[in-house]
C-alpha cells in the first residue's frame, strides 16, 4: 500500500512540475487561474514580457497579466464560447466509451471512500487505479481496483469501448486472498457534452467461482444542462435482473479542470432495498 501511495505522489508531483513549466503555444487554448480566485480561458494569441494575450470566442479579445497568473492548464473550449466538460470518459462510475485524452490525468473522490487516478496513455488507451482508502486502513488489507479501456472511433458520434475493471484484496481480512474481474464492452452514441450509453459485463471470480451465470447490463447518460451544470445517470442490471439493481443519479458542477458531484445511489436485491448520498471531486491535472 505505501509503494503505491508513493507510485501516485510521484505521478502528481511530475504533472504538477510540467504544468507548472510548460512552454505556452499561440493557437492552444489555456484555462489562467488568477491570484484573486477568477479563471479567464481563451486561444492564445502572443506573449510579451508582462502579458499574455488570449481571444475568449464569447468575450473578445483580452490581456492577463502575468504577475497575476497562480497557474496555467490548457484547456478545451466549445465552438460558443464556454469551457468544455472537462470530465466526460466516465460517469460517476462506469465508463463511457468515449476516449480519454492522451497525457490527460484526474483524480478522483466518492465519499472520501473510494479513489481513482486515471491516465490517457494514447489516443485510445486509459488505465487507471482506484481503491478503497478508509477500508484498505482500517482494515489492513489493501483493497485495489485497477481498470483499463479501450476505445474505437466508429464515426464523430459513436464509439465502442473494450476494457475491464478488477478487483483485488491483498490480505486476511476477508479470509483470504481475492481476486476478480468484469470485463466489459460498451457503446456511446453522442459527444462530451451530451450522451448515452449501453453496455454489458460479465463478472468472473477466482477461488473456484469462475464465470457468473448472467451477464450485468448497463445504461447510462450525461446531459450538460447549464455552463455549469451536467445531470448524469447511470443504471446496473446485476445478472440481467431487473429484482437486482443498482441506480446512481448525479448533478455535476463543472469548471474548466475539475468537478464536483452530489447525488444519491440505490440498490436493490432479492431481500435488501437502500439508498445512500453520494458527494465527489474531480480534479484534471
Amino acid at each position: 500500500m505505501k509503494n503505491i501511495i508513493t507510485i501516485i505522489l510521484l505521478i502528481l508531483g511530475l504533472n504538477t512540475f510540467a504544468q507548472n513549466n510548460k512552454i505556452l503555444l499561440p493557437g492552444k487554448t489555456y484555462n489562467f487561474e488568477i491570484k484573486d480566485g477568477t479563471n479567464r480561458s481563451g486561444k492564445l494569441d502572443s506573449i510579451t514580457v508582462d502579458y499574455y494575450y488570449i481571444d475568449n470566442p464569447a468575450m473578445g479579445p483580452d490581456r492577463i497579466r502575468k504577475t497575476g497568473v497562480s497557474k496555467i492548464k490548457e484547456i478545451k473550449m466549445t465552438s460558443n464560447g464556454t469551457f468544455a466538460n472537462p470530465h466526460y470518459s466516465r460517469y460517476l462510475f462506469g465508463p463511457s466509451a468515449l476516449p480519454q485524452t492522451k497525457g490527460e490525468v484526474y483524480w478522483n473522490n466518492l465519499d472520501f471512500e473510494y479513489n481513482t487516478l486515471q491516465v490517457g496513455v494514447t489516443e485510445n488507451l486509459s488505465v487507471g487505479m482506484g481503491g478503497l482508502l478508509l477500508t484498505s486502513l482500517f482494515s489492513g488489507s489493501a483493497v485495489l481496483m485497477p481498470n483499463f479501456k479501450y476505445s474505437f472511433k466508429i464515426n464523430e458520434q459513436s464509439h465502442v469501448a473494450v476494457g475491464s475493471i478488477f478487483l483485488l484484496i491483498n490480505g486476511n481480512t476477508f479470509g483470504s486472498n481475492v481476486s476478480a474481474a468484469l470485463p466489459f464492452l460498451v457503446y456511446t452514441y453522442g459527444n462530451s457534452e451530451g450522451n448515452l450509453s449501453t453496455g454489458v459485463g460479465w463478472a468472473h471470480s477466482g477461488k473456484g467461482f469462475g464465470w457468473a451465470p448472467k451477464p450485468t447490463g448497463y445504461l447510462a447518460g450525461m446531459k450538460r444542462i447549464a455552463r455549469n451544470w451536467v445531470f448524469q445517470g447511470e443504471g446496473y442490471f446485476l445478472s440481467n435482473n431487473t429484482d437486482n439493481t443498482i441506480y446512481i443519479a448525479t448533478f455535476r458542477n463543472i469548471r474548466p479542470t475539475s468537478s464536483w458531484d452530489f447525488g444519491f445511489m440505490r440498490f436493490q436485491s432479492s431481500n435488501t432495498v437502500g439508498a445512500f448520498p453520494i458527494i465527489g471531486y474531480t480534479l484534471k491535472f
